[in-house]
This record gives structure tokens, C-alpha cells and sequence, in this order.
């Protein structure tokens, strides 16, 4: 797992606004690729694995562990505002 310099500086922001510290990736179902992943400031859950990733916490639910290994995790700017988007994510379906 990755975390662009654009992302990270996005994510500090929010973490300041939110008064929180770590992001956590969680599984949001199954699809034909395998779990679909969530993004959410959520407090880590006791199972859920901890790294710190380019001086960002991240939490990782166990079920979504290998899907993000390869992710990187990359801000975008669009015309509608700016939005995180996940690079390396099987698109199968």
C-alpha cells in the first residue's frame, strides 16, 4: 500500500477538521474480483492491522488486507471538488 504526497497532505487536512488521526480500509462486500473496499476516518477495530504509511496510520481489516497490498491511495482534483481515488484496484466486472 502507497500513499501519494497529494493524498497525504489532503488527508492531514481532514484529520485536522475531523479532529482524528488514522484512516481504515474495510471491506464493503463482495464482487467478482474479490472484497470491494472502503475508506472512512473509523477508529481501527481490535483484528484490523496497523502501519503507519507515509507518515499516515492506517488501519486494514483483515478481509481486505491482500486487496490493498498493491493499492495506492491518490488524491484527485475534478471540476466537482477533489476526491481520493484508488490506483492498482482490479476493475474486472
Amino acid at each position: 500500500m502507497n500513499i501519494t504526497d497529494s493524498a497525504k497532505q489532503k488527508l492531514e487536512v481532514i484529520f485536522q477538521e475531523k479532529s482524528t488521526d488514522s484512516i481504515r480500509f474495510y471491506s464493503v462486500g463482495g464482487g467478482c474480483c474479490g472484497p470491494q473496499v472502503g475508506l472512512s476516518l473509523d477508529r481501527p477495530n481490535e483484528a484490523d492491522v496497523i502501519q503507519e504509511i507515509n507518515g499516515i496510520k492506517v488501519a486494514i481489516e483483515q478481509e481486505v488486507k491482500g486487496t490493498v497490498a498493491e493499492l495506492t491511495l491518490d488524491n484527485e482534483e475534478t471540476p466537482e471538488g477533489a476526491r481520493f481515488v484508488f490506483i492498482g484496484m482490479n476493475q474486472c466486472c
